[in-house]
């Protein structure tokens, strides 16, 4: 009896999932679309903190496809999705259903502790608290399960995607890796006496903890590159298996020149009892440690108390804030276009890769001048 009910349930959930194919076929076919493009994964397709017409979905469809064909967008990632809930979570039954000619999947960094990079850790590096971003970046990097765990993942996601390959001899997949949106290490030193050097009474205690900054940005550097490659190597046997129909798009060196802000001023006032109650105000310029034309959307300000600034020398601190504003991990309509290009370009060079827009049938030339 119990056998009787597994295949009647399963009959049902099968039915269920071919009625959900028709539907999504007919209404395709009232929409005139001939060809279809999935958008899948988490808050980056999904356009955290961006409009609809702002994410790389849609600028993949508006800027490219629309001028090769009649494509409809089906967009079906979700802020928080994980490798895990990709799967779980129906966006993988979903691709099946509407029978897509181009699909983007990307997914990884909201998984469980990787996320962190984006979480705690940001928050740590816009509070100041360098050696508890380090600690944040290690602990992630040193978690060699968390990568393991989202190449498995990736294996089962792409081995469906290789089956929906066999029944569609035109798809092609394009998976994308991470930008990384912090500052780059190399361009603090040089900033970290603008910041300090202005406060006088308090230029030591500023400065030791502002040469913590870039081994912390170091750290998470290689935080995201793991993450990529982790990424990438799970894509690479795939591309082999299908003839390049299954992609990798590096969406992080085309990036890198365009991280978030990170706009920090610093204000202090300074009692000096030996000059008979003497009170200065020392003051920071705002000082930018990140990209001066940032493809990320700026967050909300930080300001944490920056109680690392006692004691002054000489006199009594009474009185210190910061500000640190324009940070932000998720990308603007600037950084989605770019994503969008670097699809469509499949500016990689590995060997017999080709274009994206080729595999697609598109008789355009290569463009080398995205992203700039």
């Amino acid at each position: 009896m119990k056998t009787v009910q597994r295949i009647a349930r399963a009959s049902l959930v099968a039915l269920g999932l071919l009625l959900i194919a028709i539907a999504a076929d007919r209404r395709a076919e009232a929409q005139g679309c001939g060809l279809r493009y999935v958008a899948t994964g988490d808050d980056v397709p999904a356009g955290h903190d961006v409009s609809e017409s702002e994410r790389f979905p849609n600028h993949l469809v508006d800027d490219h496809l629309k001028k090769w064909g009649v494509w409809c967008e089906y967009d079906v990632a979700k802020n928080g999705t994980t490798s895990v809930t990709e799967i779980s979570g129906g966006q993988l039954a979903q691709t099946w259903n509407y029978r897509p000619d181009l699909i983007t999947l990307t997914i990884g960094e909201q998984n469980t502790t990787i996320v962190n990079l984006i979480t705690s850790c940001f928050d740590k590096v816009k509070d100041h608290d360098f050696a508890g971003a380090n600690s944040c970046a290690a602990a992630i990097l040193g978690n060699t399960t968390l990568f393991s765990n989202l190449n498995l993942n990736l294996t089962t996601i792409l081995q469906q995607y290789r089956l929906i390959l066999a029944g569609r001899p035109t798809l092609v997949v394009a998976v994308t890796g991470y930008p990384n949106p912090f500052p780059k290490a190399s361009d603090v030193p040089l900033k970290i006496a603008e910041l300090c050097v202005p406060l006088q009474d308090t230029i030591i205690t500023c400065t030791i903890r502002w040469v913590q900054l870039a081994p912390a940005l170091l750290l998470i550097d290689q935080v995201f590159q793991k993450l990529n490659t982790t990424i990438s190597d799970a894509v690479k046997p795939f591309t082999i298996g299908s003839g390049a129909r299954i992609l990798f798009v590096n969406t992080y060196d085309k990036m890198r020149d365009h991280c978030m802000k990170m706009e920090v001023e610093i204000k202090t006032t300074v009692e000096h009892p030996e000059e008979e109650g003497a009170v200065h105000q020392h003051d920071s310029p705002k000082v930018n440690f990140g990209c001066s034309d940032p493809w990320f959307v700026a967050g909300d300000d930080g300001t944490a108390m920056p109680n690392y600034l006692d004691p002054a020398t000489p006199g009594i601190l009474t009185n210190k804030s910061q500000t640190t504003s324009g940070m932000g991990v998720y990308p603007n309509d600037s950084g989605h276009r770019c994503i969008s290009d670097l699809i469509w370009e499949l500016d990689t060079p590995e060997p017999g890769v080709t274009p994206l827009k080729w595999k697609l049938r598109v008789p355009e030339s290569p463009d080398s001048n995205i992203c700039s």
